[in-house]
Formats: structure tokens, sequence, C-alpha cells
């Protein structure tokens, strides 16, 4: 009977070893559980906290860009700036206001005699970067569209000039790309010379319809005769020969009023105008920050907010329009896109 009591308290002693193992099991669980679940609240929190800072930047822009302005242009030193208008006399004087439509002609501003301002013009210099606001920072930056080639109502000529510089060689390759282009935006189904209809695209895998539309993303163009990501976005590599500089950064989607020469770029001014006035353009923009009195209607804005002490960070993106009406100012937004992924 002693021995049959000694195995009995063995049984009982693995018993409690085990129930002890199962506890501690289910503790270790439960903590990480719950470990996870502060690190979700805590994520979920300064994600939330990050949005609202960057929406904040958002309004900041904003708050610019309603401000009554003589100019806007880009400064090499300070970027985007907004031109003050300081007397009664400067703020009569000629100059493009946005929101003017022109007729549904591309704009041939090379063409044109462009009046140099004799004054120097006082702006603002804003601080746009790491800008603090509770436990977090916000950075954002205006961009304009209004320095871009507008894709839908540009001619053969200025689509021609665009590849070229882009790195497209070939004299057929651009008169395919530039006539498929056209061919893909008019509303007829007759191709140009080098162009391309449905009786092209039919073949492709999968087939589709030429849109015969406007292009409303630059990533549209892909799908166009000729275009490739290198044409379009630019090649990587140290093959200079094919090296590609890529068209997208210099086109928009938007029917702007006119090209703003304070803000295009340094390609831009060389396709638009002639060279004699795309010198004189960067030179003033160089000597005092802008050119002339002309505004923009068309903006694009990214807007950051990033949390204190974390890596948590949120981006916003949104191009707005701004429209006046006598006294009234109004900003339309033409596309919004409230979680950017930087990668």
């Amino acid at each position: 009977m002693k021995k049959l009591k000694d195995n009995q308290r063995g049984i009982a002693l693995m018993a409690v070893l085990w129930v002890l193992v199962l506890l501690i099991a289910l503790a270790t669980e439960f903590a990480f559980s719950m470990k996870m679940e502060v690190n979700t609240t805590r994520n979920y929190k300064e994600d939330t906290e990050s949005y609202y800072l960057s929406r904040a930047g958002l309004n900041l822009a904003l708050a610019e860009l309603f401000k009554e302005a003589r100019f806007h242009s880009i400064h090499q030193e300070h970027g985007w700036i907004t031109g003050n208008i300081v007397t009664a006399s400067a703020a009569n004087e000629t100059s493009s206001s946005p929101g003017q439509e022109e007729p549904d002609t591309e704009q041939t501003p090379g063409q044109e005699e462009l009046e140099e301002e004799e004054t120097v013009q006082v702006f603002d210099i804003v601080n746009r970067t790491d800008i603090k606001l509770e436990h977090g920072s916000i950075t954002y930056t205006i961009r304009d569209e209004n320095g871009k080639i507008s894709i839908n109502s540009a001619s053969k000529d200025t689509l021609d000039k665009l590849l070229r510089y882009s790195g497209v060689e070939g004299k057929i390759e651009r008169s395919t790309i530039s006539d498929s282009i056209l061919d893909w935006i008019d509303t007829d189904k007759n191709h140009r010379l080098n162009g391309a209809e449905d009786d092209y695209y039919r073949t492709q895998n999968p087939p589709y319809y030429a849109k015969n539309g406007p292009i409303e993303t630059i990533d549209e163009l892909l799908k166009i005769r000729g275009v490739t990501e290198e044409i379009l976005y630019g090649s990587e590599g140290n093959d200079e020969e094919n090296k590609k500089t890529g068209i997208a950064n210099h086109l928009t989607v938007y029917k702007i009023s006119t090209v703003n020469p304070n803000t295009a770029s340094e390609e831009v001014l060389n396709i638009l105008f002639k060279s004699e006035q795309a010198t004189k353009i960067l030179g003033n923009r160089n000597s005092k920050g802008f050119h002339m009195n002309t505004l923009s209607n068309f903006f694009h804005i990214t807007s950051t907010g990033k949390i204190a002490d974390s890596r948590t960070e949120h981006t916003v993106e949104a191009i707005v329009e701004k429209s006046i009406s006598g006294d009234k100012v109004q900003m339309v937004i033409h596309y919004w896109n409230d979680n950017v992924l930087n990668l």
C-alpha cells in the first residue's frame, strides 16, 4: 500500500506541473495579445492624429491660395511664392487672371510679346517645412499645374518637341506617338497618318477601344500606341544614348487658361517660347523671382503630418482650382487622395 501511495503522489506532482505549464502559456498568450492590442490602438491613434495634421497642412496651403495675389511664381530659393499687391496702381495693372477660359485651341505663348516687369515686387516667404503643431509637425508643398502643357489641347508640333526633349530621337516614333495621342482624344474614328484608332487597339491583348475623349489621368497615356513607361516616366541606368527623361512631369490633364511662364520648367519654356524669350524669362526668375504678373488657377497640394518621436506619418494630396467671380473666391477640388503611400 505504501508503494501505491508514493506513485499517486508522483502523478499528482506531474498533474500540477502540467497545469502550471498550461497557465504560464495562457498568461503569455494573454500578455502578447494585450501588447498587440495596445500597439494597434496606439498606431490607430497616431495615424488619426497624423491624418488631421496633414489636413491642417492642406488648409494652410488653401489659405495661401485664397490670398489676393499679383503673380504666382517658383523662386529658386524659396519655392512657390505669391506676389503681394503693394499699391493701388500696381493692382490695376494688366495681369493674367485665374479662371478665365480660352477657346478650345492651344495657346502658343512663344508667339506672343511678353512684357518684363520694371519694378521689384515684394513677395511672401512662407515656411512650409516641419511646422510644429500639438504633438507633431506639418510639411506641405504647393506645385503649379499652370506651368505644364495641357495634354488635351496640345498641338502635334508641341507634342513632337516635348518627345524630342525627353529623348525620343526617331522622327517616325515621335510622329506615331503624337498622332496616336491626338487620335485618342478626338471624337472621330479616322486615324491620322501615323495614328491609331479602334482597328489597332482591337488587335492588342486584351483588346480595347480608343477613348475618343479627353485624357483624365496621366497614366492613361500608357494605353496609347507607342507610349511606354520609359517614355512617360523616364528610364534609369547609365545608357545615355537611349536615356529617356520622361514627359509626365511636364503634362497636365486640366484645361489651364494659359501657361504661367513664372512656374514653367526650362523644358516647357523652350518648347512653348522662342529661345531668346525663354532665356529672358529664366533670367528674370533667377534675378528677382518672377518674370511677369501672371496668376495660376490649378494647384497641386501635398501635405504630410508627422507625430513627434514616432515613425507614424500620413500624407494627403489634392488638386484644386481657384476661380474668381467679382469679389468671391472659390476653390474646387478636382482630385483628392487622403491616403498617399510614401514608398
